[in-house]
């Protein structure tokens, strides 16, 4: 009997031990992923990531305008404007597609590429100025710590691998899925008020159609990204923080689209439906984000 009792306690002991070091794992992925966000937040908003120290992701992703920039196209480091205008990066972590124009792009390694490399214009400016910018990381004491803990096992972590897997770790913290339309969809009937739901009915509707293209972001699922005329449907989340708008930032303000698709769909919208759609526009806005200081400026808030 003492025996038996004896092999219980040998296998009891283990299953205990098994669950410590399991437990022990975990613990140590989950400190490396906060390192390794943590080491992108820094770099997301330092202008050391531009080859001539005037450009940082910040520069054409605001986290007061959901992470866009409020240009209709922006500037790179050497002051020439890019093709297209800055897309949202609020839930990039779930789209499909991650470019205006090329559906080939279909992660956010593929996407980083861009910024880092392009010439024409340059963006960050990277090519040819690699080594240099690395340089001007690893000497720094700051960085030198942040890397140590983001990238532990690595004898050389200042490489442009490590950057951009750090940047991503970042970027798919950016989730927004608490809009007064959110808490609307969640069952909180009061989240919107009688004028929203009139505007939601309008773009819901037959006559309007908006809802065949703009579907909504189902939180925390993959969403199928849309193209029309080979350009990307963009998200209308927080639409009333994010212009101009179109693809080219071609269109100033909200009533700007508004005629824009009044002339090509030959709609006649009252002032009353304008008024109603804006409300339910409003009601896609979430800025919750921005209570959040491990999401902003480093360098401002610690």
């Amino acid at each position: 009997m003492q025996k038996k009792w004896n092999v219980i306690g040998l296998i009891i002991a283990a299953v205990c031990t098994g669950l410590f070091l399991m437990q022990a794992e975990s613990i140590a992925k989950q400190n490396l992923v906060k390192a390794r966000v943590n080491l992108g937040r820094h770099l997301f908003y330092d202008t050391k990531l531009s080859y001539n120290l005037t450009k940082s992701c910040v520069s054409c992703h605001d986290p007061s305008m959901a992470f866009t920039d409020g240009y209709r196209t922006s500037s790179g480091a050497d002051g020439y404007n890019v093709k297209h205008n800055a897309i949202s990066l609020l839930n990039v972590k779930y789209r499909t597609k991650y470019t205006w124009a090329n559906p080939a792009i279909t992660s956010l390694q593929m996407q980083i590429q861009f910024p880092f490399f392009n010439e024409h214009p340059t963006e960050l400016g990277w090519k040819s100025q690699e080594q240099i910018i690395l340089n001007r990381f690893a000497a720094d004491s700051n960085y030198q710590q942040l890397f140590t803990l983001a990238f532990p096992n690595q004898k050389k972590t200042f490489n442009v691998i490590n950057i951009q897997q750090a940047l991503i770790a970042f970027e798919e913290q950016l989730i927004s899925f608490n809009a007064p339309y959110d808490q609307y969809l969640k069952g909180n009937k009061q989240a919107l008020n009688a004028q929203a739901i009139a505007g939601m009915k309008l773009f819901n509707s037959e006559k309007f159609g908006c809802i065949k293209c703009h579907s909504w972001e189902k939180p925390f699922e993959k969403n199928e990204s849309k193209f029309s005329f080979g350009i990307r449907v963009p998200s209308l989340r927080n639409v009333m923080i994010t212009g101009p708008y179109m693809h080219d930032g071609s269109v100033e303000n909200i009533f700007a689209v508004f005629r824009y698709y009044e002339n090509k769909k030959s709609l006649n919208l009252s002032n009353t439906e304008q008024q109603a759609l804006i409300a339910f526009f409003n009601a896609l806005t979430d800025t919750s984000y921005l209570s959040n200081k491990e999401l902003l400026n480093p360098f401002q808030y610690q």
